[in-house]
């Protein structure tokens, strides 16, 4: 087999993956329509490839692994790069853990809820509805619910609506990226939501990490925001059976014999466990928490999938998915403004608790509305316990500020969980 990998996507996260493949002699083959994307410039620095070619151009990049001599190839962290590897790896006649028809199951919403229904897997209520709905198909679901665009993922076009006219106000904005102009009405589920991130293997479910993902509400309308990820779940007890039994079931029906496996679900103590959504990828921004917590390198994974099959049961038998360690993820969202001043926060981040930050703007730069960067700012926080990550996420929220000239300080709350009631 060629020692060459292409790999799907050029951001900051794969860098350390092609670092690590050059370091086991693997030559690395970045593509992403990102020109000066950080893991280009990383594979030509360490005698690997780069080609500015949109990953959606399947044939282009089937091509560019012909010409490379690619002996495999990976990409994760992304729904799109998910797709576009699996078509890609089709006509390249390369190995792939999905083929180009089990893709449904993990890209459409509504396949994924439709099959959880058939499996007795619980799940929200949901219709899927046209611009032309009529109130008769919303039979049956309870309000407030919430609109997604059916063929998208990433949180983009979501929010809360509480009638059925609010859906028609807001169907054209909630599908103005979707290809298919349709939506999913879902009920609105509340209680602790998680995080739970897998590897398969020879048709078993192996848990890599589970996490509580906090959230915090700025308005009535929007879905509450994303603010912080915590490895592993303090409520991890409660939930890692019925989470690895659904998964395990969700894989019996689509066939998934091999590779990465994520899911995002709630959990309350009257209405117990319930499918958010499922992905055959890992999760963006938080599967370095996995390897902090819990002590599997996801890269290491990747990697041996592509090239070292054998060393894969070593790797799943390393870590322990209940943590010898705990880590988070702390995300900061912010209102349209323009920064004056961000030391605050740079501030906050020289906790000696952080391991990584990263501020996405800088002083000058307008948030906007929508945010145009994924997040204000984000960091990693690393302790010996879940009593060592709170209290350094707690001093980092006392002092994290990004202000504009009148001193106002630009960012929405962030609140961490409470878990007083269990």
């Amino acid at each position: 087999m060629s020692k060459n990998l292409l790999i799907l996507g050029g951001l900051e996260e794969f860098v350390p993956l092609t670092v690590l493949a050059a370091s086991r002699g693997i030559r690395p083959v970045v593509v992403d329509g990102y020109p000066g994307a950080p893991a280009k410039r990383k594979a030509l620095s360490l005698g690997g490839a780069a080609y500015d070619v949109d990953v959606r151009d399947a044939e282009a990049v089937a091509e560019i692994a012909h010409r490379e001599k690619a002996g495999a190839i990976t990409t994760a962290y992304s729904d799109l790069l998910l797709e576009c590897m699996v078509r890609i790896a089709d006509l390249a006649q390369l190995p792939c853990h999905l083929t180009p028809a089990q893709l449904p199951w993990y890209r459409d919403k509504l396949t994924t809820n439709r099959t959880c229904e058939e499996l007795g897997i619980p799940t929200p209520g949901s219709a899927l509805l046209t611009k032309d709905f009529k109130n008769e198909d919303l039979a049956g679901l309870a309000f407030p619910m919430v609109i997604k665009p059916v063929d998208m993922y990433g949180s983009r076009g979501l929010s809360i609506v509480r009638t059925p006219g609010e859906i028609r106000e807001r169907f054209d904005e909630c599908c103005s990226t979707s290809p298919q102009k349709k939506i999913l009405a879902e009920e609105y589920a509340d209680g602790f939501e998680f995080n739970v991130q897998c590897w398969v293997r020879h048709g078993k479910v192996h848990v890599l990490g589970l996490a509580d993902r906090e959230k915090t509400a700025h308005n009535a309308t929007d879905i509450p925001l994303s603010t912080r990820n915590v490895y592993p779940s303090r409520l991890i007890r409660y939930v890692y059976a019925p989470a690895l039994d659904a998964l395990t079931r969700y894989i019996g029906r689509t066939g998934q014999k091999e590779g990465p496996l994520s899911m995002q679900f709630y959990w309350s103590k009257d209405k117990g466990f319930m499918v958010g959504e499922i992905a055959a990828r890992f999760l963006g921004y938080e599967h370095e928490l996995i390897e902090y917590a819990c002590g599997f390198s996801i890269e290491e994974l990747l990697l041996a999938a592509a090239f070292e099959d054998g060393a894969l049961d070593g790797l799943l038998a390393s870590g322990d998915p209940f943590g010898s360690s705990c880590a988070a993820v702390v995300y900061f969202h912010g209102r349209d403004g323009f920064i004056a001043d961000a030391a605050p926060m740079r501030d906050a981040f020289a906790d000696p608790a952080v391991v990584y930050s990263r501020l996405f703007y800088r002083e000058g730069e307008r948030i906007g509305s929508p945010q145009t960067k994924p997040y204000v700012a984000r960091c990693y926080v690393r302790g010996a316990d879940r009593a060592e990550v709170d209290a350094a996420t707690g001093r980092i929220l006392a002092r994290a500020e990004v202000l504009d000239k009148a001193g106002r300080n630009l960012l929405y709350p962030n609140i961490p969980g409470d878990y007083g009631c269990l």
